[in-house]
């Protein structure tokens, strides 16, 4: 019996301190399990650690840490922003300010295009960019290159329609910054995400003079149009103009400025003189006939005549500013009949030659009948 009781005790021992070890494995394995709400959570497989992806924020924190190329061309480098504000200030050249910001989709991709131009004043443009819209910002696609080589002022930017296409062209205007009135304009385009220059058409080699864009014939395309303005005895204007782009044929015009708008028969011999020569050394340059030259001289004195031996005429090419040094000398005369020598006062080597002109009033005007150039002694 004592046996018995015995054995009964140990069974319960063991029973206990089986129970008690259960509740000790599964409190430790609680404790292993536990995972720290402040860390990303993770599960152990092997030796793969598997991380739950990052939230919608930490992307987008990321992605403003990309980077676009500021100019694939010599790959500069300027950092994205969500907001437009945010990249001018970025790009935005020292002590310039944003004069002009236009938006358009210029290469018709379905994403809009931006043109920034900077300066110190409204009419003071300095630098232009052309900037693109990203899925994750904005980023520089190029900056115009400015071909005017003469000291000049950028005044405005606009985009423009110039002919029957939907094409879409940049269009920058200047003005020259020196002694004498000039006008320009630079025609630019968006081609596989790169800026195009077209033409530029600016008095480079002068340093005055207008050029303008202006669909002349009213057909729709615009013309790219060249003014030669001439302090003469007519107060000329040659218009000469062509497609925008600079191709196809040229066409010339002449213009009058004077008040009359047209051409008046001068009532003064000597300004007859002036007028032919005037208008000879013109024929010669823009290669073009001018009608009046059939009334200022008689048909059968009507030749070819080399006066660049005689007198420089070269002071016509200075446009507004007439420096022609003649002298025309009334040496002999009647109601009827007169005739002037003319010399070159310059300095002018070349000119080694006098020219008589003989006259003659015919209908209350004077008309040139004869032309002698004689050299000098």
């Amino acid at each position: 019996m004592n046996f018995i009781k015995q054995d009964i005790i140990l069974l319960l021992i063991m029973l206990i301190a089986l129970l008690l070890n259960g509740c000790s494995e599964k409190s430790t394995n609680e404790k292993q399990q536990a995972v720290d709400p402040t860390k990303p959570s993770t599960q152990v497989i092997g030796q793969k650690v598997v991380t739950e992806p990052k939230s919608a924020a930490q992307k987008q924190d990321r992605n403003r840490n990309n980077v676009y190329p500021k100019n694939k061309r010599n790959e500069n480098y300027v950092a994205d922003f969500n907001t437009l504000d945010q990249f001018i200030k970025e790009i935005q050249p020292p002590n310039e300010q944003l004069q002009k910001m236009l938006k358009e989709d210029l290469d018709f991709d379905g994403k809009p295009e931006y043109v920034l131009a900077f300066g110190l004043e409204k009419e003071e443009i300095y630098n232009i960019f052309v900037v693109g819209e990203e899925e994750h910002g904005y980023h520089i696609i190029d900056k115009l290159e400015d071909p005017v080589i003469v000291v000049h002022l950028n005044t405005d930017v606009k985009i423009m329609k110039l002919d029957q296409t939907d094409q879409k062209f940049i269009v920058v205007y200047s003005i020259g910054d020196g002694g004498a009135y000039s006008e320009g304009f630079s025609i630019y385009t968006l081609e596989n995400n790169h800026i195009k220059s077209i033409n530029s058409d600016f008095p480079n080699a002068t340093g005055q003079g207008i050029r303008t864009l202006k669909d002349t014939d009213h057909d729709g395309i615009f013309e790219s149009v060249d003014y030669y303005e001439f302090s003469d005895t007519q107060e000329h204007t040659i218009m000469v103009y062509q497609k925008y782009d600079g191709k196809g044929p040229e066409k010339k015009e002449i213009l009058y400025t004077n008040k009359s708008k047209k051409f008046v028969y001068p009532s003064n011999p000597k300004d007859v003189i002036l007028n032919y020569l005037e208008v000879d050394y013109l024929m010669k340059w823009f290669d073009i006939p001018f009608p009046e030259m059939d009334q200022l001289i008689d048909p059968v004195a009507k030749q070819t005549y080399d006066f660049e031996d005689a007198i420089d005429l070269s002071g016509l090419a200075y446009l507004s500013y007439p420096v022609l040094e003649l002298s025309i000398n009334e040496v002999s005369s009647d109601d009827n009949r007169k005739i002037f020598l003319v010399k070159d006062d310059s300095l002018e080597e070349r000119a080694k030659k006098e020219i008589l002109f003989t006259l003659e009033k015919q209908s209350g005007k004077w008309t040139i009948k004869s032309i002698e150039m004689n050299d000098k002694l």
